[in-house]
């Protein structure tokens, strides 16, 4: 995708000055649609769910392939590889029970995946000045796509399968750009880490993560180079290394079941449909268009108000390596989702590793566009973008200073555990007990999820266990035998034993 020819121009690129501005204001999206959610207390449950794992593991209950979420639910979790709650571990045997740990977790898995995401774009856009100096805008066009910063702030298994699937992609275009000159060994080295960080994706989301097998192939699709016999050979190590790390882990006992009880679990069951519902057909197609739509529409918008897509691109031959390229990340975008379309289960976020390899090709169309019109600024306009962008990053800080600690948008949810923990551990030692529940308190996961993450209290149903205390709702049968505790945890009550 780098063939040999002069050095791009760059008469379009705007000052360094406007480019250092466009960093800035990436920095300050980052800040209010990520930071702004990772300094508060909440956290979707999903997350909340895999660091009370992790915290389970790293205090000794549980392990990596027997993970254990609490006594009454998920006991031993097998709805996802364990790959993430592992590594999670490690922070809370370094630093202790402290929700600094996740969320500092997830923080690290955002910047890992973006580093990796702008050394793809460096990668493949060697020797384009000008499409280089636009890393800023392909990142924050996938920044604002669906769900991904959503996704960072609430540590959602898809954001460490991004960080794998990243690294693959780039093993894979660093082995094919042609930036130095790669001998047939080294090149096999790189796709063969390639597959090993391909093979941790799987181990961290399951099947999901195997796209990047396609990036050999759609990288000679789209320029063609290298030979075919050369992409062959490499699509086939690294197939063979992933063949090989999963062997190796079914050679030992605990693996083995750890997989077993996944696929029996969750992998058969869902692609059978038996569990979740509102994927595949056109509610899958709805769900790609939208989550792709905020950088389709700055896309449009770039090149609607200059009018003159042609020029702005150049000769016809840097045109033509900028469509390769743009070919290539909508290909590994597609190659990442398309396979989600046949899904009968289905949610925005599954789509989240494929949106930055969208938001790239779209980049790759419209930042000649936007650089056209940035390049024109003068050098009042300069300085005024400049200072805007300043101004816009340190109002974000502020926001996230701001927001520090507070509890956040699950406020109640939070609340309501901490009061009904306050309840169950009076007089005790140690907070590790369990609690009755009936009609909707045995649907909030929310409430479970903080309740096990901050004060290990499980939920079981009460018509299995009758604890001394039940979280109830106005649709659960009275109980004689249990009276109102006298605190408040709206939208449900709280019974007492015998009070």
């Amino acid at each position: 995708m780098n063939a040999p020819h002069p050095a791009p121009s760059a008469t379009n690129a705007p000052p360094r000055q406007v480019t250092a501005a466009l960093w800035i204001l990436l920095a300050a999206a980052a800040c209010f649609l990520i930071l702004n959610r990772l300094v508060t207390q909440s956290f979707f449950f999903d997350g909340t769910i895999y660091a009370s794992i992790a915290r389970n593991m790293a205090e000794g209950t549980g392990s990596a392939w027997s993970p254990h979420f609490s006594s009454t639910l998920f006991p031993v979790f097998a709805e996802h590889p364990p790959l993430m709650m592992w590594l999670e571990s490690l922070g809370f045997r370094v630093f202790g029970d402290t929700i600094a740990v996740e969320k500092g977790f997830s923080l690290l898995t955002f910047l890992a995946a973006a580093l990796l995401l702008w050394n793809i774009w460096a990668r493949l856009h060697n020797g384009d000045v000008e499409m280089q100096r636009a890393a800023p805008l392909a990142l924050f066009m996938a920044l604002v796509a669906g769900r991904l910063n959503w996704a960072f702030g609430n540590g959602m298994l898809e954001n460490l399968l991004m960080v794998f699937t990243s690294a693959a992609v780039l093993f894979v275009v660093t082995a094919y750009d042609g930036r130095e000159k790669t001998s047939a060994v080294s090149r096999t080295a790189l796709i063969a880490c390639a597959g090993l960080a391909t093979a941790l994706a799987l181990l961290t989301k399951g099947p999901v993560g195997l796209f990047p097998l396609a990036a050999p192939a759609l990288y000679w699709l789209s320029t063609p180079q290298p030979s075919f016999r050369a992409v062959v050979f490499d699509s086939v190590i690294l197939l063979v290394v992933i063949v090989l790390f999963y062997l190796a882990l079914w050679s030992f006992e605990a693996p083995r079941q750890a997989i077993q009880r996944y696929l029996d679990a969750q992998l058969l069951p869902s692609l059978a449909g038996e569990r979740g519902h509102g994927g595949g057909g056109w509610t899958a197609v709805r769900t790609l268009l939208r989550v792709n739509a905020y950088p389709v529409v700055l896309t449009v918008l770039a090149l609607a108000v200059t009018r003159r897509w042609r020029r702005v691109h150049g000769d016809a031959f840097l045109r033509t390596q900028r469509l390769r390229r743009a070919a290539y990340l909508f290909l590994l975008g597609s190659s990442a989702s398309l396979p989600l379309l046949a899904s009968p289960r289905i949610a925005s976020f599954y789509f989240n590793p494929a949106l930055a390899y969208f938001a790239a090709g779209l980049c790759t169309l419209c930042a000649p566009a936007v650089f056209d019109g940035l390049g024109k600024l003068g050098p009042l306009s300069r300085r005024r973008f400049y200072a805007g962008a300043t101004g816009l990053l340190a109002i974000s800080l502020i926001t996230v200073g701001w927001n520090f600690g507070r509890p956040g948008e699950d406020r109640q949810a939070i609340e309501n555990a901490g009061r009904i923990a306050g309840a169950v551990c009076a007089g005790h030692a140690l907070c590790a007990d369990t609690v009755s529940g009936c009609g909707m308190a045995l649907e909030d996961w929310a409430l479970y999820a903080y309740m096990q993450r901050y004060y290990k209290i499980s939920i079981a149903p009460f018509s299995s266990f009758a604890a001394e205390y039940i979280i109830a709702d106005d649709t659960c049968r009275s109980d004689p035998r249990y009276n109102d505790a006298g605190i408040s945890i709206a939208p449900y009550r709280l019974l007492r034993l015998g009070n």
